[in-house]
């Protein structure tokens, strides 16, 4: 069974859900109780924020079950018992025909998991075979579909409020004059910074905002500050364009929106951006100095009354509840000499990743739906999961002829069992199961289902035998095939026959070129040609007028990979057959004939309506050299 896409989303929401709450959860733990520096707690924020959607989404690609996975379907699988590879084929198969309807004395009822199980068990009725119910049909939708309108609607709620921002920002204009933009350009060259920076100012603000690739300073600050605190005020906000904070903490307030239902993810955009006001200034006070930073935040607080925007920005001074502690910072010098734990950034990075990689690889997940662990065969008959220490070797299971991949044997024989099943739809499913598990032991089961008075039934099992290779098939049942009452069985009889090589039943199929249906035709031709067997001109000029074209195509290419000289006059009248296919191998097969007639309408066929036909006659001339 295929997980559907509502299944998929709502297991990588629940496993993005427990992993952030892991990451940001000790994140916010650690940065509590422990003194870092600022540069660590960005990095560890910045980790927890985007490393739950990496971890999430790398369990989800590698199909990773750790210990202590669940599935939206049923309990999870054992570490112990995942370490044994499964039959895909079998898993498949079992879990159609679960799905599908069984009789009972009355009315059809559906087909249980539990009843599945019971056959793999020889009978056995204990409970611990059952496995949990699925979620509702209706529901999963319904949860994936509600996340997501809640998400739309977060996330344009927040674009909305940016669009206000940059409406307000409107009527900034550009700052080319004055000492500001030579400050701006000395800092940039001293610091060597590489991002281009725009410089305006606006009187819709109180406060400097860093934007992506702009500074946007309020206008008084053009008259208000000294040149030294002009200069800190513009190291600090270059500081935030050079470590890309404006798009760091548009993504977290995206995040923060997308995943409403983690409120940890609050803590992180706050935490990253009071990382980035500090490391911000630091960043300053390393080409300005403490002091005229702090001065400069003091002042430009004395305008702000209240916050003036409406969305987290990368600014000055917008957090007023950080700026007691920056200023002190500033002057205590604690900003200039990066005071923390003494863990570098390098390190904290390294211990970021590995933690990241654990988490993908140890972290439990939720998964679509259950797998269930592969069976082996006991000494009573009994199914039962592998010890934790069995290998794979241990597994008895029979292994199919050049090598095909195990399929255990009572899977086998409990599928087979169901062909006897009273419900049609149960013994088409096992036809189309025991097709696609290939075994030996199914076929006698699958020709015996030729005979069943259900026409899909014989039709499943038919399809499921051409399945299986060679001379593991018998073709006398097949044969009996070719006289069934829908076309589609007699088209599929013909061409397994071809596969197994079944001259005897060449007589047959070559009375199968008159039947009513082209499918039926054109499979017969098909299997004749394959065969390589004689086929009278009679035979192959009618196939020449069939009204398939599919049909007349092949026959015309028998025509000229055998050279039948009878169909040469007819060759010619294709040439303006109304299909271009038949149209070029008529042309094609002329060439292989080497009579006068092909030759002349070879050379009319040089001024063809059709390029094709005019391609293949010019060649067979260059090939000829005929001057």
């Amino acid at each position: 069974m295929t997980d559907t896409f509502p299944q998929v989303m709502l297991a990588w929401l629940l496993t993005y859900a427990l992993h952030s709450t892991v990451l940001l959860g000790v994140t916010l733990l650690v940065l509590r109780t422990r003194r870092v520096a600022p540069a660590v707690s960005d990095v560890m924020w910045k980790a927890a924020l985007v490393g739950a959607i990496l971890s999430a989404s790398t369990q989800s690609l590698l199909d990773r079950r750790p210990a202590g996975s669940f599935a939206l379907g049923g309990a999870e699988v054992s570490p112990a018992a995942s370490a044994v590879p499964s039959d895909p084929t079998a898993e498949h198969a079992l879990t159609e025909l679960a799905s599908a309807p069984a009789p009972t004395a009355t009315t059809p009822s559906t087909v249980s998991l539990g009843e599945a199980a019971g056959d793999l068990r020889g009978g056995s009725e204990s409970a611990a075979t059952e496995r949990a119910p699925r979620p509702s049909a209706t529901l999963v939708p319904m949860l994936a579909l509600g996340w997501l309108l809640a998400a739309v609607v977060f996330v344009a709620w927040y674009v909305g409020r940016r669009l206000i921002l940059v409406g307000r920002l409107g009527d900034r204009r550009a700052v080319a004059a004055g000492p500001l933009p030579t400050l701006l350009a000395t800092l940039r060259l001293e610091s060597q910074a590489r991002v281009p920076v725009r410089l305006t100012a606006s009187p819709s603000i109180s406060s400097p905002v860093a934007l992506a690739g702009e500074i946007c300073l309020p206008e008084v600050a053009l008259v208000d500050l000294d040149a030294a605190q002009q200069r800190a005020m513009l190291a600090h906000e270059l500081a935030h364009i050079e470590r890309r904070d404006p798009q760091w903490l548009a993504f977290a307030c995206i995040i923060e929106r997308i995943f409403f239902f983690q409120p940890l993810n609050r803590f992180a955009r706050a935490g990253m951006q009071e990382s980035a006001e500090y490391l911000a200034d630091e960043w300053a006070v390393r080409h300005t100095g403490g002091v005229p930073l702090a001065k400069a935040l003091v002042k430009v607080a004395e305008w702000i009354q209240a916050s003036p925007l409406g969305v987290p920005v990368a600014g000055f001074a917008e957090e007023r509840s950080q700026l007691t502690v920056r200023v002190t910072r500033l002057l205590d010098g604690a900003a200039g000499s990066g005071a923390g734990s003494g863990v570098t950034r390098a390190v904290a990075v390294g211990a970021a990743a590995s933690v990241l990689m654990l988490t993908a690889a140890f972290a439990p997940g939720v998964r679509a739906r259950a797998s269930s662990a592969p069976a082996t065969e006991s000494a009573s008959g009994l199914v039962a999961a592998p010890d934790a220490g069995q290998s794979e070797s241990d597994v008895p299971a029979m292994r199919g002829e050049e090598g095909r991949r195990p399929t255990d044997t009572t899977i086998v024989r409990a599928v087979i069992a169901r062909l006897s099943d009273e419900d049609a739809e149960v013994r088409r499913a096992a036809a189309d199961a025991l097709g696609r598990m290939q075994h030996q032991m199914a076929v006698d089961p699958l020709v015996k289902a030729l005979d069943d008075e259900d026409r899909e039934v014989r039709r499943a099992a038919l399809h499921a035998l051409g399945n299986y290779e060679r001379l593991r098939v018998p073709a006398a049942p097949i044969r009996k095939q070719l006289a069934a009452d829908d076309a589609e069985s007699r088209a599929q009889a013909v061409r397994l026959l071809g596969e197994l090589r079944d001259r005897t039943s060449i007589p047959t199929i070559t009375q199968l070129l008159m039947d009513l249906d082209p499918e039926v035709r054109q499979a017969a031709l098909s299997t004749l040609d394959d065969l390589e067997a004689a086929i009278s001109d009679d035979l192959l000029l009618r196939a020449m007028e069939d009204r398939s074209s599919d049909v007349r195509s092949h026959a015309v290419s028998i025509a000229g990979e055998r050279q039948v000289l009878a169909t040469v006059p007819m060759l010619v009248r294709l040439l303006d057959d109304r299909s271009s296919d038949v149209r070029v191998m008529a042309a094609e097969a002329l060439t292989e004939m080497r009579t006068e007639t092909a030759h002349n309408a070879l050379k009319k066929a040089m001024t063809h309506k059709d390029p094709e036909v005019r391609r293949v006659a010019v060649e067979y001339f260059g090939e000829e050299h005929d001057k």
